[in-house]
């Protein structure tokens, strides 16, 4: 049995707590337990007491693969993976020392940056979930040959568009109406404000829409909507997210030209996985991943009035909605977390092929 340690650093993003972060950490360990592996989970953000753990683990039983989340100049399992010559697998959601800077005032020490060097230069595997991203881990050290664009993935046993069936009626409903959705956890580059004036632009037009948010955040303007319009559910555990989700018919993003999008939205992986077509803005890699006309659409980022035409237009056309939106779960199910936890393991311990128990599930 193939045996993963699975490194995290990050004090933020310890397991079960309420944000995409978490989620991903748990999502990656369960998948590499689905296939078969043995899995270490070590949360451990002091240095010292890291190596430790992984030095009692490796003598117990030897560490087959080190699979890392990227926390600033953290390298104490790069410096054991070096030791013990062991693969490791780095995956790196965001160019964390840009973010110290821009939303914490925080400029990275020299210590951090010597760090991030060992760090990158050391990995066998860099996972990153952007070509932002991967330019950011370049010149931080990474080998492009070792470089990979790996977006976040979605858990194919939870959300699936047979989830919708659970869902029960919702207040202010009935079967004419669709819904708009936003979950998880509002942030400042998600420009709610944003979503709230295409929403009340398409009400004024008497469209049959109803606005769903499930999640953490103020929601600014949301109590100004009438109620009949909106149905608002707080912090939702994750494994019970997914039959919200699915209740919704879109899924718009209304992220800005003028913020930095790095981003791989767990959230618009989840929904597409459901059946809930996308409608995002032209940032990153949000065209690619939806194709306008394939399995969502796509309009110039920060033109609100597109966004709302594009909506309106899925509206009065329901067979195209409904394709897109059997069109957006196969391609969201198509890149699972069991997918990219099986394709870590062929690229890095490919004498290990013919091992069994990684290659159920």
């Amino acid at each position: 049995m193939i045996r993963v340690a699975c490194v995290n650093q990050d004090r933020g993003i310890a397991p079960g707590r309420a944000k995409g972060a978490a989620v991903h950490l748990a999502a990656m360990r369960e998948a590499f337990a689905r296939l078969g592996c043995e899995v270490l989970p070590l949360d451990e953000p002091d240095s010292d007491a890291l190596a430790k753990h992984l030095a009692a683990a490796h003598a117990q039983r030897p560490i087959d693969l080190l699979y890392e989340r990227y926390a600033l100049g953290a390298d104490a399992a790069a410096r054991f993976a070096g030791k013990h010559e062991i693969p490791l697998a780095i995956e790196v959601n965001a160019p964390l020392a840009e973010e110290a800077l821009r939303y914490r005032d925080h400029e990275e020490s020299e210590a951090e940056r010597e760090g991030d060097r060992h760090l990158f230069r050391q990995a066998d595997l860099v996972l990153a979930v952007s070509d932002a991203v991967a330019q950011y881990a370049h010149e931080r050290g990474a080998a492009p040959e070792r470089t990979i664009v790996c977006r976040n993935g979605v858990d194919e046993t939870r959300f699936h568009p047979g989830v919708r069936t659970e869902v029960g009626d919702l207040p202010g409903l009935n079967d004419d109406t669709l819904v708009i959705g936003f979950h998880g956890r509002q942030r400042p580059w998600h420009r709610f404000d944003k979503l709230l004036a295409c929403f009340r632009m398409l009400r004024g037009r008497d469209l049959p829409l109803h606005l769903l948010v499930v999640g953490e955040g103020r929601f600014e303007g949301l109590s100004e909507l009438p109620s009949s319009d909106v149905t608002r559910l707080g912090w939702t555990p994750h494994e019970d997210m997914p039959v919200w989700v699915s209740r919704f018919d879109f899924l718009p993003l209304t992220h800005q030209p003028d913020s930095p999008f790095y981003f791989s939205p767990l959230k618009l992986a989840e929904a597409m996985a459901c059946g809930v077509v996308p409608v995002v803005p032209d940032l990153g890699e949000l065209p690619e991943q939806v194709g306008h006309g394939e399995a969502g659409l796509v309009y110039p980022a920060g033109d609100m009035d597109a966004m709302a035409e594009r909506i309106a237009a899925l509206i009065a056309s329901p067979a195209q909605r409904r394709a897109l939106g059997s069109q957006a779960a196969e391609r969201a199910l198509q890149h699972s977390w069991t997918g990219i936890a099986r394709d870590v393991l062929t690229r890095l311990l490919p004498d290990r092929e013919e091992d069994q128990s990684c290659r159920t599930g």
